[in-house]
């Protein structure tokens, strides 16, 4: 890997203000001069050296205008001294699907930056907002809780993974929760996705690019489901079946307490259906 100085940017630069539509978008050029230690140096090692703008992520020296390309040029006398130029728009958004403007070094320790979006997620009550038990007009329950949609929150971000990183090591990440607090969330509230993994060659350096999506769940992700059934055990332990009133005694669904035994109100049963990992050893997410 051959050792790439930025010396320094260079006096040589323009700016201009064009009308782009009805909105005044400002635009300006920044060259710099970078100098590298092997003649074999590539392109692509010289735009992806430290202190490079990066497309889409670095903001001009005025803070008003994002980078939207880079171009470089060796010398024509010395092969190990190089030109670079980066240009900037106010005309573009700023990336912030990928990674930290702090982007110097290798990418492997770059900070993410988080999109947020929003996930619909079903889940079931025994009662209406009311208060309102979710029975029939005769008043026997249903044999499933009353559903209701809730709007989660999802972080969706990109991380690069060192090139040694095992491909089941990351298969392994996904469908999990998190084990202690992270982001500033309680443990068990955050279900990460693995949505995408992809081995190449990023800003020079051969990594895996990971498309994770972490959604928060308040409550936790514990499910839960309605403790009924047909059967209930009596006070001598015997299984007898929820039945009407009637003379004609029907056999039907009726609520159970937790523990087995008939009970007026709704009771839902814990299950733990996600492995817990710490999410703080290999994702460097932050809030």
């Amino acid at each position: 890997m051959p050792t790439i100085t930025v010396r320094g940017q260079k006096r040589e630069g323009s700016g201009r203000i064009r009308k782009s539509g009805k909105k005044l978008t400002y635009e300006d050029t920044y060259t710099f001069s970078v100098v590298t230690d092997d003649k074999d140096t590539t392109r692509l090692q010289i735009l992806s050296a430290a202190d490079i703008p990066r497309v889409g992520l670095t903001r001009s020296g005025l803070g008003l205008a994002v980078c939207t390309d880079v171009a470089c040029d060796r010398s024509p006398i010395n092969p190990l001294e190089w030109t670079v130029t980066a240009n900037f728009s106010s005309e573009v958004e700023e990336d912030t699907s990928g990674a930290n403007e702090n982007t110097s070094g290798e990418p492997t320790s770059w900070t993410p930056i988080a999109e947020l979006n929003f996930e619909s997620y079903q889940f079931y009550r025994p009662f209406d907002r009311n208060i309102k038990p979710f029975r029939n007009s005769a008043g026997l329950p249903f044999s499933t809780a009353l559903p209701e949609n809730r709007t989660l929150i999802k972080f969706d971000f990109e991380q690069f993974e060192p090139e040694s990183t095992k491909i089941e090591d990351i298969a392994d990440r996904n469908e999990t929760i998190n084990s202690i607090r992270y982001i500033n969330r309680e443990p068990r509230t955050l279900k990460l996705t693995v949505n995408r993994a992809s081995l190449g060659y990023y800003y020079g350096y051969k990594v895996w690019r990971v498309d994770y999506s972490l959604i928060w769940k308040p409550e936790t992700w514990t499910y839960y489901v309605l403790d009924a059934g047909p059967f209930y055990i009596d006070g001598a332990g015997v299984k007898k079946n929820f039945t009407t009133q009637d003379p004609g005694a029907q056999n039907i669904v009726g609520y159970l307490n937790g523990f087995g035994q008939a009970s007026a109100r709704p009771v839902f049963l814990p299950f733990e259906i996600y492995e817990e990992k710490n999410f703080t050893q290999f994702l460097r997410l932050k809030e």
